[in-house]
């Protein structure tokens, strides 16, 4: 009998996921405007969706991109874990779609703009509790958290199109102007143009709102910013 000491290397499988950003927006014209050509009661839900006060509903342990102004702090000190307020509905639900445009080319860096963009904008539609969802052209439809966090991780430009785009109004996000002509009525865009592009060259006309991001300014800002 005896004590000895032994250490084994041994290689097993694994898999490391990087998320992609999620910026903490506080207000988002693209989302909060769209389809209000079609009701503007929705649009006013919105709003209190968004707000800092409201009719509480439940409430629920925190997930991640939660905004901090809708913790419930006195539950959360006595269960010792952050707990989220949801606040009552007033009306119905509306679909918002996040379309990236990842079957064109783009340029590395603004490509990967535009997938923290579309992971702002998913969680942001997600806070004001509205139906979002992601499109990409490889996966398509998808929706829930952890799913469009994992996809927009993998993600890539100039993917094979496996799904066709959505035909109805969405926030299109893109490289190319010219696709803008494009969209289905009352959708919104953002255009994330190459590092070439001039600011003088005009844009194709277009029958829907959106912003034009400008690489050398904060990309938040930029979301947060009156349509034009």
């Amino acid at each position: 009998m005896g004590l000895f000491w032994c250490r084994r290397s041994q290689e097993v499988p694994a898999k490391a996921i990087i998320y992609p950003q999620v910026l903490p927006l506080s207000s988002c014209p693209l989302v909060d405007t769209i389809g209000q050509d079609d009701s503007l009661k929705l649009q006013s839900d919105r709003r209190y969706q968004a707000a800092n006060e409201g009719v509480t509903r439940s409430l629920r342990p925190y997930r991640y991109g939660d905004p901090m102004r809708l913790i419930h702090w006195r539950t959360s000190a006595r269960f010792d874990e952050f707990q989220m307020r949801e606040l009552e509905t007033i009306t119905g639900e509306q679909e918002v779609i996040i379309a990236l445009d990842s079957a064109s080319k783009w340029d590395s860096e603004t490509f990967e703009r535009a997938v923290i963009a579309a992971a702002s904008l998913y969680f942001y539609a997600s806070r004001c509790q509205l139906e979002v969802k992601l499109w990409t052209a490889k996966t398509g439809l998808v929706h829930g958290n952890r799913v469009v966090l994992e996809t927009l991780a993998a993600v890539g430009f100039e993917e094979q199109t496996s799904s066709d785009r959505p035909n109805f109004s969405l926030i299109w996000l893109t490289q190319t102007a010219s696709s803008l002509d494009s969209l289905p009525v009352r959708s919104r865009w953002v255009l994330l143009p190459s590092l070439s592009f001039s600011e003088n060259q005009p844009l194709p006309r277009s029958r829907s709102l959106g912003l034009m991001i400008n690489s050398e300014q904060p990309l938040q800002e930029q979301l947060q910013r009156p349509l034009r």
